[in-house]
């Protein structure tokens, strides 16, 4: 699910958040369910996904806690965080037909560029509202964002309490993202194509999001090296009930420990357990555990 809800956006420039933090909250996004959660975020991940350092990974967790802008449980090595009020399971397809929906978009190339990382934080917070404003009515978005320099100037200066010198500066350095024009007092301002086109093409934020669930719980039961044909089945599997296990708040780690259980229920010490997957079993407990709540 990689988007951020509008009105979650917005709060965001009240919250003085640093580079790091913005950098944090996105690669949340990408990972995020449909409420906003991500399964085992683990330090080396956030590290090789940011370039951030371990300190910072701790740093940038505590702070975005503190400020109110995630929760987060730690669980074995790693925490699953939830970015507070992304949850988008409310809606339904007609509300994203009809354009009830208001987020922003973080699955575009935009969000992929080294170069986002090395803008300032207010800076990043600028160039993801003008993205915001040149996507609305996606899949098309607006031709160009069109405002009067003086309007431009005064509620930017506004919105992020900077000044009309650093305000010109930043939008200078926004050029790589951004035709920026000026005619008769007019700013027109256009996304570049390359940085609106969806990043990763091959594969669809569900995927994405239920990789991350997979790969928790893998680590959580001390699985290393999965069979890849067994790893596949049940990421199609989780991928395909992936509303019931999020309605039905499955715990699909602890449902892999219980796989793990029965695989090996005739060895009596766990220390000599075959830590390995099967689809078929897996599948089944997955049906149980789901019409066990349906029932209850």
């Amino acid at each position: 699910m990689q988007r951020i809800k509008l009105d979650v956006f917005k709060s965001w420039f009240d919250k003085n958040l640093t580079g790091n933090e913005i950098d944090f909250l996105i690669v949340l996004s990408f990972y995020q369910n449909q409420r906003g959660s991500v399964d085992g975020v683990h330090y080396k991940q956030m590290m090789r996904e940011t370039g951030m350092s371990a300190q910072a990974f701790y740093d940038c967790k505590a702070a975005l806690e503190e400020k109110g802008v995630i929760t987060a449980e730690r669980v074995h090595n790693d925490y699953d965080i939830v970015i507070v009020g992304n949850d988008f399971t409310i809606y339904t397809t007609a509300d994203y037909e009809e354009g009830r929906v208001k987020y922003l978009s973080t699955a575009v190339a935009l969000f992929r560029d080294r170069n986002f990382k090395s803008l300032k934080p207010k800076q990043k917070l600028l160039a993801m509202d003008l993205l915001n404003i040149q996507m609305a009515g996606a899949p098309n978005g607006v031709q160009s964002y069109r405002i009067r320099r003086e309007n431009f100037i005064q509620k930017y200066m506004q919105i992020l309490q900077i000044t009309e010198r650093t305000l010109q500066k930043y939008l200078k350095m926004l050029k790589l993202y951004f035709s920026i024009g000026l005619k008769d007092g007019m700013y027109f301002i256009t996304l570049r194509k390359a940085f609106g086109k969806r990043a990763l093409k091959s594969r669809t934020e569900k995927a994405v999001a239920m990789e991350q669930v997979l790969s928790a719980a893998l680590r959580r039961n001390r699985i290393k090296d999965p069979d890849p044909k067994e790893r596949a089945g049940i990421l199609k599997v989780l991928e395909y009930r992936e509303k019931s296990i999020l309605n039905c708040f499955i715990d699909v780690t602890s449902l892999i420990g219980k796989m793990i259980g029965e695989i090996n229920i005739l060895i009596l010490n766990p220390k000599k357990w075959k830590r390995r997957l099967k689809t078929s079993l897996f599948t089944k407990l997955l049906n149980e555990a789901i019409a066990g709540i349906a029932i209850a």
